[in-house]
This record gives C-alpha cells, sequence and structure tokens, in this order.
C-alpha cells in the first residue's frame, strides 16, 4: 500500500521542514506548500486525502483557503494549525469544512490522533456515499424488475378475462385487478373489450 500523503501549508520554512520530519516518521507521505497559491495547485495535482493548515499566511490566510481548498477536493480533511491568541477564527475554520484545529506550538501526539480521526471521519464520509449510491442503483434496479413483473402479470391477467367472455366473475375480477394496478375498472374494461375485438 502507498503511505498516505499530508499535505503541510506553512509560510515558515521551519514549521513545515519540522512536521514533514515528524510525518515521514510516522508512515506519511508529506508534500509542502510555503502558502495557499501553491497549496491550491497541489490539491488540484496529487488529490492528498489531508491538508495541515497555519492560519496567519501572506496572501492567502487559512481562513481564506479552506473554502477553495474543499471547493477543489470536497472529501479534503483539514486540521488548521492556530496560535493560541486565534480561538475565533478557528472556530470560523471549522465552520467552513475544517475537521479540527491544533494550538501552537503544536503537541505531536495530540497531532497525530487528529490526523487519524480527520483521516478516519474522512473515509467513513466516502463509505457512507458509496453505499448510498449503492443502494440508490440496487433500489432503481428491483424497482424496474418488479414493475416488468407486474406489467407482464396484468398483462397475462388481460388476456385471460378477455378470453372468458362467458365467466359471470369477469366485472369483479376487473375491478379488483383495476385496485391492485392503481387504475381505474373503467379503464381496464375497455381494454377488454378491446382485446375481444
Amino acid at each position: 500500500m502507498q503511505p498516505t500523503t499530508i499535505l503541510v501549508v506553512d509560510d515558515e520554512m521551519g514549521i513545515r521542514q519540522a512536521l514533514d520530519r515528524f510525518l515521514k516518521r510516522i508512515g506519511y507521505r508529506v508534500l509542502q506548500a510555503d502558502g495557499g497559491a501553491a497549496a491550491l495547485e497541489l490539491i488540484a495535482k496529487e488529490q492528498p486525502p489531508a491538508m495541515l493548515c497555519d492560519i496567519r499566511m501572506p496572501g492567502m490566510t487559512g481562513v481564506e483557503l479552506v473554502p477553495k481548498a474543499l471547493a477543489t477536493l470536497p472529501d479534503l480533511a483539514i486540521i488548521m494549525l492556530t496560535a493560541i491568541s486565534e480561538p475565533k477564527t478557528a472556530i470560523e475554520c471549522l465552520r467552513l469544512g475544517a475537521y479540527d484545529y491544533l494550538i501552537k506550538p503544536l503537541d505531536l501526539e495530540e497531532l497525530q490522533f487528529s490526523l487519524q480521526g480527520a483521516l478516519r471521519k474522512r473515509q467513513l464520509e466516502i463509505d457512507r456515499r458509496e453505499l448510498e449510491g449503492w443502494l440508490a442503483r440496487e433500489v432503481a434496479e428491483r424497482t424496474q424488475t418488479l414493475e416488468e413483473r407486474t406489467n407482464a402479470i396484468a398483462e397475462i391477467a388481460l388476456e385471460a378475462l378477455a378470453a372468458a367472455r362467458e365467466w359471470p366473475g369477469v366485472p369483479d375480477a376487473t375491478a379488483r385487478l383495476a385496485h391492485e394496478l392503481g387504475t381505474a375498472p373503467e379503464e381496464l374494461t375497455k381494454d377488454i373489450e378491446q382485446r375481444r375485438g
């Protein structure tokens, strides 16, 4: 299996490199971007499952990057990296679709735990969507099969009623069949008469 790719977005090279070393040590593949524009290019090209993103960056802030990143890659799991003085900004990122925020200086064990949670939630969401799609297709196929069988049975019943000219139970049977098919008895009676010629 290929290692899971994590995109690290921070304008400070020292932080990017420290995160790069730690993430590689625990088994991830790492991409680095020094700002929002570079991050969006990598997201479009590499489609990483997760992104660690600083909030304060020149040019494009982390808050501005989150919706743009999710518009490019809706399943991207985003964890924001924030200074202790920015809780409102971090919460705004959660509202925009980020999974979590961590306060600098980072606790690496907390980072690892948060990253695992974000990736697990992302996979559950993908699995749920695929299951819903499968169920919708299954229901559509079974509904079509049931409709085809119902139409075939109705056709046989109408042919039988048309052939049973002298049977006194034709009106009652026609009414029952109309009820089951959800149509008016008069419509079926017309159909039966046409079949008799």
